[in-house]
């Protein structure tokens, strides 16, 4: 094997061939051990003949046999790909979770209380009607500026300011 790796390094394709066919079934063992899957397996081992076409130059024959290095290559490319798919289902699942958790707060948290819209109501009915008819319509009626403003026949800044005065005066006017 070490004499088919040098011959690899120096782009032998008839050896990378031959080291294919001989080693094919070896790889995929190895690495079926670890993913435990048929399809992944193939995949991860087409990805490690391709590491080694493109690394053989690397392989050291001090360091250890040429079956010892492409094992070692197989093994880990393919806890690299486990690791992977435990990391995409992590986040899969930190999405999941984040999607159930509201971003809105509950409309039952949010609700008011009989006093309470009693108590805006009164306030609301002290202000001027221009802006009781603007908070009305951007607060309950869920109109946006753009659309008020063309109802009322005013620029959309114009509105912006108007809503913004009239909330602050409705807040002064609601008693704590």
């Amino acid at each position: 094997m070490e004499e088919l790796l040098e011959r690899v390094a120096c782009g032998d394709r008839s050896a990378f061939d031959r080291l294919y066919r001989e080693f094919f079934g070896l790889v995929f063992h190895i690495v079926y051990s670890v993913v435990q899957d048929h399809a992944q397996s193939e995949e991860v081992t087409q990805e490690t003949f391709l590491e080694l076409w493109a690394t053989a130059a690397r392989f050291d024959v001090t360091q250890g046999t040429g079956a010892r290095w492409v094992t070692m290559i197989a093994r880990r490319r393919a806890v690299d790909r486990v690791r992977a798919a435990q990391a995409a289902r992590e986040r899969d699942n930190l999405v999941a979770r984040q999607a159930l958790i509201p971003t809105e707060p509950d409309p039952s948290e949010q609700a008011l209380t009989g006093a309470e819209v009693r108590r805006l109501r009164d306030a609301l009915a002290k202000l001027p009607k221009e802006q009781q008819i603007l908070l009305t319509r951007a607060y309950i009626d869920g109109m946006a500026y753009r659309e008020i403003a063309a109802a009322l026949g005013i620029p959309v800044n114009t509105v912006k300011s108007r809503v913004r005065l009239a909330a602050a005066k409705l807040r002064e006017l609601i008693p704590r």
